[in-house]
């Protein structure tokens, strides 16, 4: 190693090695550790991380997987998720040959860094095709029913047909000619996704010791 990543120092003194056997580096400016990475190291690993993230291994499992730390690992998973759209694009449907859509809405518990901060996760599913077309992250109340409103597509909200339980926020905020309330006859689709991404992801379980730590 020539320089130190952290302040670009020169003075590098190699300082034993690191928990994976790698030569480690100590800086005498800065006085920071830094293992030598190879430049295309990143490229190599990112399409491996991706695949990782979707299957349910918690991070220090996915660092010892790929033979790297949590310093490395974290910053590159924050930016995987800042690529994540903000609004889901519609896809097919707009191309569809429908008069009427059938959406089905509910919402998800979780929490950020504790219980008493909860955290919901709000979903909107198209009946026919399974694509969700809409999704939110807030409180359960009249603000975190219309994000998700906002969040799926005007074409789709123009012409749907919206199907949720008897929470009151749903009414409160979608019109009163599209919301359907039928309890969780009409929304089965919809909970049985639900239940999928609870299965699957350990964040989503009610109990479960893998939790988030920043919104």
């Amino acid at each position: 190693m020539k320089n130190c990543p952290h302040c670009q120092g020169v003075k590098i003194v190699k300082n034993g090695k690191s928990w994976y056997g790698k030569q480690n580096y100590k800086c005498r400016h800065c006085k920071r550790q830094a293992v030598e990475r190879h430049p295309s190291t990143n490229l190599l690993l990112e399409p491996l991380l991706k695949r990782l993230l979707l299957e349910r291994l918690s991070l220090r499992a996915i660092a010892r997987v790929l033979e790297v730390s949590l310093g490395w690992l974290v910053p590159r998973v924050k930016q995987l998720w800042q690529q994540v759209p903000q609004e889901l694009p519609a896809g097919n449907l707009q191309q569809a040959d429908l008069v009427l859509y059938c959406l089905e809405a509910d919402e998800i518990w979780g929490y950020v860094g504790a219980k008493d901060c909860s955290v919901w996760l709000w979903l909107a599913l198209e009946r026919r095709t399974g694509l969700v077309v809409g999704f939110h992250l807030g409180t359960r109340d009249e603000e975190g029913a219309l994000g998700l409103w906002l969040s799926i597509p005007e074409a789709l909200r123009n012409k749907a047909l919206v199907f949720t339980n008897d929470w009151a926020a749903y009414a409160a905020v979608f019109e009163k000619g599209q919301h359907q309330t039928e309890g969780k006859k009409q929304t089965t689709r919809i909970e049985r996704l639900n239940n999928t991404l609870r299965q699957r992801c350990s964040r989503l379980v009610r109990k479960t010791l893998s939790f988030s730590k920043s919104w």
